[in-house]
Formats: C-alpha cells, structure tokens, sequence
C-alpha cells in the first residue's frame, strides 16, 4: 500500500469515528499501518507505539506514520518526509536490532537515512 493510499484509509477512518481517537480507531489505523508498512508485524507495532507515545491520534502522527512507510519502502525524500533527530535516533536501534529478520536492502536503505540525519554516533 502506497503513503497516498495509507494517509486516505486514514481519513476515511477518522471521517467514520468523527475524528475521535477511540480505542477501536486507533486498532483499525494500527492494522493499516502494519499491513502498509511490509515489516515484521511487532516491528510495526513498536514503531506505532513509538509514534503515539499513548495520545490520541492527530494529524501528526498520521504524517509521521506515512513517513515510516515511505522510509520502509525505500521513498524516503528528505525535501518532502520530516522525521526528527529522536525519530532516527529510535530507528538506529530498532532496525539494529531488527536487522536479521529484514530485507537487508531495506536495513541498508534505512541505515542510510540514519547516517544522512547525522544520527549514527
């Protein structure tokens, strides 16, 4: 699934519980994001996590969401994506860690971004 076709399921879902951030919306955009982002699912899950930190779902983190999406496949543009210094920061480990269990061309792609942030220290 594409970050245009993710970011639109998104406002459907949100149009559909009215733009509150129920416990079921959060489920469904959690499933969305696990099947968009073709990882690991607990990769998925930890990244979701990550990104809302517990608040309730708000257009930034559906942005930051499409962010992990087009980084994991490999779209990354700096010009246009805007993931933080902590957000490579998390990365650097999380893909670290998860490395073994991933396309490695996708570990490579994402170490990269890491390197280019200036996160790898």
């Amino acid at each position: 699934m594409s970050t245009n076709d993710f970011e639109r399921s998104c406002k459907q879902l949100r149009k559909k519980y009215n733009f509150e951030s129920s416990p079921e919306l959060l489920e469904q955009i959690k499933e969305l994001f696990g099947r968009s982002l073709g990882q690991p699912e607990e990769l998925a899950l930890d990244i979701f996590d990550y990104i809302m930190a517990g608040g309730d779902l708000e257009d930034s983190h559906v942005t930051r969401l499409s962010d992990m999406i087009d980084l994991f496949q490999m779209d990354y543009d700096e010009g246009f994506n805007s993931l933080e210094t902590e957000d490579w920061s998390y990365l650097k480990d999380l893909v670290n860690g998860w490395a073994l269990e991933m396309d490695m061309d996708v570990v490579t792609y994402v170490m990269q971004r890491v390197v280019d942030a200036g996160a790898f220290s």
